[in-house]
């Protein structure tokens, strides 16, 4: 606690700091040089940075610089400058050039040291800086720095350790969520999943309305696929805390990947009906509808998202596939596009837009978006599935053949590729070329054969070699399921 000499010299500081904020923007308004002194540009520079306006805290910095050349306390703010600016190399070169002056300096330097060379890679030498750094701080000071230490642990994925530290960082937190990821995934990296679920469960038992940790065990199952599992502890977070955003997008996924749209649904306007309102909430209320086919509905959750948030992609995307789905391609086209535009990265919005140019005979146009994809994921099976495809409805069988052996040298004989290749022969009536190609397919993913007789009933479920072959590859593979 603060005695009153403690108060008073709290307040005299404040004071200072507040005079010389306002002589230093008067200067600046003014275009007069004026003198500070050393400690004056120091609480300059760190209302600035406190702030997070980085370019006046760079012209702060470097008059002071230039005001007190030899001063140690201006040249590790200017080293922390750097690296607020993201370059740690500057700031760690900075740092080499100064010495330890006083006690008074000391903790500083070894946090802005121990950061130059956390950013660097550098853990066990930050590690060292760190440590050297704790004893100049009271135990509810060392927040930051038991975070730091545990952090650099972490990334050495020297785990016991990292979990020690972020323990004791815990209570000093203002928000425990951050840390509690931190302590899960440090558990669930170590493959220690059942730990993490036992450390969480702990903290239930002691403060059942602890609303983060429930959460945390919803994610724990989550990330084991328990799906079903996650569903309570999600749902007893959300009655503790129901504008937690990230605990009911959680559980929405959940029932979304479990195919239970209206529970999603019910989840996510739950949400809305306290006042927790994103176009993340909106777009994935718009998937769920699409899903169930309601269209209408599904359109105005798309709409609303983007009037919140223009620029997000996965509301145009939506949009697109409302309209496709109407036999609007056009239109749809138009709102993937924009999508692709804000997310270019993502190659589902090539995809849609080729189908729908497929839908309108436009084949060329279609080519062109696949070709894209090949040319971003040259390793992935897809793109060569879907132009093969699209030449085999236009009857190109042997470009179709092709564009699958290409494929198969790029993707290491994807078995998806084999079926599609087995089938292509089938349909150019290269019949011993075919059962070549499906003993291959077989050989490589033998599960998915059903899948390869769908193509064309007519064509390849009465075709009594092409059973004999998966029959011959059914009783392989029970043989060696079974050895006598």
């Amino acid at each position: 606690m603060f005695d009153d000499e403690d108060f008073e010299d709290y307040f005299e500081e404040e004071q200072d700091r507040k005079i010389a904020i306002e002589r230093y923007e008067d200067m600046l308004n003014s275009n007069t040089p004026v003198y500070f002194d050393s400690e004056e540009f120091g609480y300059i520079i760190d209302h600035y940075t406190q702030h997070n306006q980085l370019k006046r805290s760079r012209q702060a910095v470097e008059l002071a610089i230039a005001q007190h050349p030899e001063s140690t306390m201006l040249k590790i703010k200017y080293a922390r400058q750097y690296l607020l600016e993201n370059d740690a190399q500057q700031a760690f070169e900075i740092m080499q050039h100064l010495e330890r002056i006083d006690d008074e300096q000391d903790p500083d330097y070894f946090l802005t040291l121990g950061s130059c060379l956390a950013v660097l890679g550098k853990s066990e030498e930050a590690l060292e800086n760190y440590f050297s750094a704790l004893p100049y701080f009271d135990e509810d000071e060392k927040f930051e720095l038991y975070n730091a230490i545990a952090y650099e642990y972490q990334h050495m994925q020297q785990f016991d350790l990292a979990l020690e530290f972020y323990n004791k960082a815990l209570p000093f937190a203002e928000d425990n969520y951050t840390i509690y990821h931190e302590i899960r995934c440090c558990y669930l990296s170590a493959g220690r999943k059942e730990e993490a679920l036992t450390y969480f469960q702990e903290m239930i038992d002691k403060d059942p309305y602890n609303s983060k940790a429930w959460s945390n065990i919803g994610d724990i199952y989550r990330m084991m696929g328990q799906y079903e599992e996650s569903i309570d502890p999600y749902e007893y977070a959300l009655s503790i805390d129901p504008e937690d955003i990230w605990t009911n997008m959680h559980l929405a996924d959940i029932y979304y990947d479990l195919g239970r749209y209206k529970e999603a649904i019910d989840t996510l306007e739950e949400a809305l009906r306290n006042n927790v309102e994103t176009s993340m909430i909106h777009t994935t209320i718009g998937d769920c509808y699409y899903r169930l086919n309601d269209l209408q509905t599904a359109e105005e959750h798309f709409n609303k998202a983007l009037e919140i948030n223009p620029m997000i992609g996965s509301g145009y995307a939506g949009l697109g596939y409302v309209f496709s789905d109407r036999g609007q391609s056009r239109k749809a086209i138009k709102f993937f596009e924009k999508a692709l535009e804000l997310e270019p990265w993502e190659t589902d919005h090539l995809y849609s837009i080729a189908t729908d140019y497929m839908k309108l005979k436009e084949y060329d146009k279609a080519l062109e978006c696949l070709r894209k994809i090949q040319e971003q994921t040259p390793n992935d099976a897809d793109a060569y599935y879907y132009i093969a495809d699209l030449y085999g409805q236009q009857d190109k069988i042997d470009e179709a053949i092709n564009t699958i052996k290409f494929g198969l040298l790029q993707t290491d004989n994807d078995p998806s590729l084999l079926y599609l290749l087995a089938y292509a022969y089938f349909v150019k009536g290269c019949h011993n070329q075919g059962l070549e190609a499906l003993d291959q397919a077989l050989d490589a993913d033998f599960e998915v054969w059903p899948d390869f007789l769908e193509y064309d009933k007519e064509l390849l479920a009465n075709d009594n070699d092409i059973l004999q072959l998966i029959e011959q590859h059914k009783k392989n593979q029970e043989t060696n399921t079974n050895p006598a």
